[in-house]
């Protein structure tokens, strides 16, 4: 089952990288690299949000777990980081393996756009770069990001020196690092301390709310708890929403759970009945 998941998603990666060259007159305009964790919801952001901003950038989508091949995970990330034209990396939750991923691709240059969903995951060296910042509170979260991060791809794809801490500028003579002026880094060095300061200036702000779900089995449980109790499927959604579970999903598994419910209530029935039906074999012996 395994192997067919692999040969079924390695497909639809194709096709979404022919689908993004149809969109560009057939031109392969290169790819962005998304560092970010895998599993769970970030697995559906991927897929709904990031590919989708990528591909409307006029870029192919690339990942880490994209290729399906007998080499190590490092060897992959190396290699995308260098092809990308730009990495766009998801900070949120502080995951190791995504800032270790992100200094591979700061040590070539490479212009980098962060998104998180709180500004106290993204360290305090990095804050001058473009940070995209979303809130899973907002309804319409998904889709605001993924305008947010099309627009920001586009902004780079004209200026990706902007995007590049001023450290990694020029120390490379290559045609795989962006070089510019001693002026210009000066100038952009002192952009990006200004937009670290605006950060810090603005302040953030708590959401505050409920926990977020670690993950689909506790969303399920809570979506059966849901149904059972009779709620709507609007305020379903809307509850699940506010603990970061993607939009699409909530809406897919509220339509899919009343058939499980029902079907287990039957086996269920059906345990109880051949149970009931072995204790009076047991007595009339």
């Amino acid at each position: 089952m395994a192997v067919k998941k692999k040969a079924k998603t390695t497909t639809k990666k194709k096709a979404s990288r022919k689908k993004a060259e149809r969109r560009n007159g057939g031109e392969n305009l290169g790819s962005c690299f998304t560092i970010m964790p895998f599993g769970g919801w970030f697995d559906d952001y991927y897929e709904s949000i990031f590919c989708l901003a990528i591909e409307a950038a006029g870029l192919t989508p690339r990942r880490a777990d994209d290729l399906y091949r007998p080499s190590t995970i490092v060897h992959d990330i190396w290699e995308h980081t260098q092809q990308a034209k730009l990495i766009l990396a998801d900070l949120s939750g502080k995951n190791p393996n995504v800032f270790y991923e992100l200094g591979l691709a700061h040590a070539l240059a490479k212009p980098a756009i962060l998104v998180t969903e709180s500004m106290d995951d993204v360290p305090f060296d990095l804050r001058a770069l473009r940070v995209i910042e979303y809130d899973k509170n907002d309804p319409n979260w998904g889709v605001l990001l993924a305008d947010k991060i099309e627009n920001s791809i586009k902004e780079v794809l004209e200026s990706p020196a902007q995007s590049v801490l001023p450290a990694f500028l020029g120390v490379r003579k290559s045609a795989t690092t962006t070089t510019i002026s001693e002026k210009d880094k000066e100038l952009i060095e002192l952009r990006q301390e200004m937009s670290r300061l605006s950060h810090e200036v603005r302040g953030r702000y708590s959401k505050g709310g409920t926990r977020e779900l670690s993950g689909p089995e506790e969303a399920e449980t809570l979506i059966h708890s849901y149904l059972e109790r009779g709620l709507p499927k609007e305020l379903i959604v809307r509850r699940l929403t506010d603990r970061g579970v993607p939009h699409s999903w909530s809406e897919r598994r509220i339509e899919e759970m009343p058939e499980e419910i029902e079907r287990n209530k039957v086996v269920r029935k059906k345990k109880v009945v051949a149970k009931k039906k072995r204790v009076v074999a047991k007595k009339k012996q």
